[in-house]
């Protein structure tokens, strides 16, 4: 149960602080907390705000960083990627990706990179790659261009269509071991002893009251804010991180498998992705310098895309787009590369190494594949710092909904309330054995098996659920990141109202507040739209 406690973090002192409640830091408060370590974590907006809920949603070893000849990072998330089927198997789904043969290098570099690939991941249990013919390419992708097309490569990697939900887990993972964690908790300053960070002070932004929080490190998680973070010590110091844009569109359902595309343009790989009944299409890669909490999908990004994937899909309609996304990329690297050149890879920074800031440490970087064993060096580094010796066990420990969910009991549960097959299905992939606690709010106030939403499998018992157990404060949180309401074609404006009204019987909002959530989650949700090719 996520409990948001500011009450809490005064009365006592940590041992880590953790600044970002992104994927990676998430991750990092699972360890720390597992490993026993005395752990706060603070995220200014939600869990999964930022870079990781506008991300492919993909658990991959990155084909691209083979032609890079980044194979340290790609067996690294190879690795990963086995270790979330393992302890996520509700949330981590196998994805099958289709490859054309098509340009003339197509002949020579598919069948070296397909090699590699299943070389590096020598261990792995997904299906080996295989080449496809013309015939069966067009069978199983009737939409492709067939001009040029020899035929594909066929190989697996992984989906995570919920990555917010991979997120919460980790949450409520560390606070099964004793973690603090806040949401809605910004960090305006950082407390100093000397040369050195001893805490933080930090705005419960629902309230507006400020609190200091003292510990041993803080550990600087807060993805494409880093920085801002780190200027908090006072100085000016050099930029850390170099941040770059990345943008997807989601439309009608363009393909049935994943597909790789390559822009002519470019040269740069993107995906056409199936996810929720559409297509997730993207990404983009340019340098950003904009506002950091203001993010939107500009024409240019737009009219980067199209063209290269009618070129691939010659029946894609641009004015059937639901909406855009955008998101920001913190990458380590900040030489002069272009931006899609830049290592992927992540960095550890120890600022009394770096910089004689004792009690201070930052992340660079890193991919939500290898979430998992960034986290696991960070703690490496913190226990090291603390003098603790405790080994890591995030590998081997399931995530709290990885129980199998077996049919008799999906088909039990649909009988028994009324709703669904489909609906209970989709439960269980959001909440996975968890599935029991949604299910008995519903048993107990049949009320809470009315869907939300006409284009969802939602139901109202799960916002009880998310304001109760998964610490949701606001529409956005449940909408965005507690369920999938909000990513559905809709962007979840059909149900806000309706939100707002449970949220508000359950936290004591007036009808203004449930008036003022609303409209904040219509701006948020406006961005989307910002650069529609046809007004819906």
């Amino acid at each position: 149960m996520i409990k948001r406690d500011f009450s809490a973090i005064t009365k006592e002192s940590y041992d880590l602080i953790i600044v970002g409640g992104g994927i990676i830091g998430t991750g990092i408060a699972r360890d720390a907390a597992m490993r026993g370590i005395k752990t706060l974590l603070l995220e200014k907006e939600d869990f999964a705000y930022g870079t990781t809920s506008r991300s492919s949603r993909l658990i991959h070893g990155g084909l691209r960083y083979l032609r890079q000849m980044e194979f340290g990072l790609v067996r690294q998330d190879m690795r990963e990627r086995e270790v979330l089927l393992h302890i996520a198997p509700h949330l981590v789904h196998p994805l099958p990706f289709i490859i054309p043969i098509a340009r003339p290098m197509d002949h020579l570099a598919l069948p070296l990179g397909m090699l590699l690939y299943d070389i590096i991941s020598f261990d792995k249990s997904l299906p080996s790659c295989h080449r496809l013919s013309r015939r069966e390419t067009l069978d199983r992708e009737p939409g492709l261009e067939s001009k040029n097309l020899a035929g594909s490569y066929l190989y697996y990697d992984c989906q995570a269509p919920f990555v917010e939900r991979l997120c919460v887990e980790n949450v409520l993972s560390a606070t099964e071991y004793d973690a603090l964690v806040l949401n809605h908790a910004e960090v305006v300053g950082l407390l100093r002893s000397g040369n050195g960070v001893c805490g933080v002070q930090v705005k419960d932004t629902i309230s507006g009251e400020i609190h200091k929080a003292k510990t041993r490190i803080v550990l600087n998680a807060a993805g494409h804010w880093v920085d801002c973070i780190r200027g908090m010590f006072g100085d000016s110091p050099k930029q850390l991180i170099r941040r770059t844009k990345g943008i997807h569109l989601l439309a009608p359902q363009t393909s049935k498998n994943a597909v790789v595309c390559f822009a002519r343009s470019d040269g740069r790989l993107f995906f056409v992705l199936p996810w929720q009944g559409c297509s997730l299409i993207g990404t983009t890669d340019t340098d950003y310098s904009g506002d950091l909490d203001s993010l939107y999908s500009e024409s240019s990004d737009v009219a980067y895309l199209l063209p290269e994937i009618q070129r691939t899909f010659p029946n894609f309609k641009p004015e059937e787009i639901f909406y855009t996304t955008a998101g920001l990329r913190a990458l380590a690297s900040t030489g002069g590369k272009k931006a899609s050149d830049v290592s992927r890879a992540h960095k550890l920074v120890d600022h009394e190494q770096k910089d004689g800031i004792t009690g201070f440490v930052s992340i660079l970087g890193g991919k939500i594949t290898g979430y998992r064993a960034i986290a696991q060096e960070a703690i490496d580094l913190v226990g090291r710092k603390l003098k603790l010796k405790a080994h890591c066990h995030t590998a081997s420990t399931p995530l709290p909904g990885a129980a199998s969910v077996p049919a008799t009991e999906i088909a039990r549960n649909a009988q028994r309330s009324g709703l669904s097959v489909g609906t209970i299905q989709h439960l269980a992939e959001l909440y996975g054995s968890r599935l029991s606690q949604v299910m008995e709010l519903v048993y107990r106030n049949p009320e809470g098996k009315q869907q939300i939403c006409p284009h969802c499998h939602d139901i109202l018992a799960q916002i009880e659920h998310s304001v109760k157990e998964e610490g949701a404060c606001t529409i956005s949180d449940f909408l965005l990141r507690r369920s999938g309401i909000g990513l559905s074609s809709c962007q979840g404006l059909d149900a806000a109202d309706t939100v707002a009204r449970e949220m508000g019987s359950l936290l004591g909002w007036d009808t203004a507040e449930q008036q003022r959530q609303v409209e904040a989650y219509r701006v948020q949700a406006a961005l989307g739209q910002r650069y529609q090719t046809k007004p819906k």
